[in-house]
């Protein structure tokens, strides 16, 4: 599998900047049938009879992820997505849920961070899992966990994020799903919705730095990272809804995004 990097002149980038401003006020007009068709989906991926897309055949996962009470129901949604095999490791922010309680290993407040490396310095690790990182509001709508590890391992992407259907809320223009690619190359992933890291990348950029509280300028580091050595980028044939849209984030990730 054959994945360029594109070139970005300061002009594209300029237009890349007035394209999300302008995307992102269609988005927040037409935002009520958007969240009705999220709702169906959420209603779809819960159904009983939804069908587990994990493989007993998956490499070993790692899932890390603090959720809040209120989005259970999404949670479980995705969790449909890794092996009975793979170590879910759940914190709840404020209560933990009865349907989550099995995964949940702690509760109580803190940064994301800081909650994140409790998860992941928990217990020891599988050697040779992939580690997935997952908002509680975000679920696949094409494709699936499987299907993007799959894909970054044949594309050899160390580090990468499911593409966003135009149906969630995203950051940039880049983020969203490009019809009739498989995965592309980029100097930028952001820190969430959903990113999936390689055992050999993940011993670089994890335990996450807990003094950094909104995890603002981490996307730079992790290109720092992986320059010269490693790969990453986002897998256009698997998309995710984000439900929640994003807060703020540091003006850095203009420079990187592609």
């Amino acid at each position: 599998m054959v994945v360029t990097l594109p070139k970005r002149s300061p002009l594209m980038i300029l237009l890349s900047e007035i394209l999300r401003k302008v995307l992102m006020i269609i988005s927040k007009i037409f935002d009520p049938l958007r969240a009705k068709l999220r709702n169906k989906l959420l209603e779809r991926a819960s159904a009983p009879e939804s069908i587990n897309l994990a493989s007993e055949n998956d490499p070993p996962v790692l899932l890390l992820m603090v959720y809040r009470a209120k989005n259970a129901q999404m949670v479980k949604a995705l969790l449909r997505q890794v092996n009975s095999n793979a170590d879910v490791r759940l914190w709840a922010l404020d209560e933990i849920s009865s349907e989550l309680a099995d995964q949940t290993l702690g509760f109580g407040p803190g940064t994301r961070f800081t909650n994140l490396n409790k998860l992941y310095n928990a217990k020891p690790i599988v050697e040779g899992s992939w580690v997935v990182l997952a908002d509680d509001d975000v679920m696949f709508v094409r494709g699936s966990l499987t299907r993007t590890i799959s894909i970054m391992r044949q594309a050899g992407l160390s580090l990468a994020q499911p593409s966003q259907s135009i149906l969630g809320w995203w950051t940039f223009p880049f983020n969203v799903a490009r019809p009739f690619l498989v995965a592309r190359d980029s100097n930028y992933v952001e820190q969430g919705p959903l990113l999936v890291v390689d055992p050999l990348f993940a011993r670089l950029i994890l335990p996450l730095p807990d003094e950094n509280d909104m995890g603002w300028g981490i996307e730079a580091e992790w290109y720092r990272a992986k320059e010269g050595r490693y790969r990453i980028g986002v897998i256009d044939d698997c998309r995710v809804v984000h439900c929640a849209r994003a807060g703020s984030t540091t003006r850095t990730a203009l420079r990187f995004a592609v």
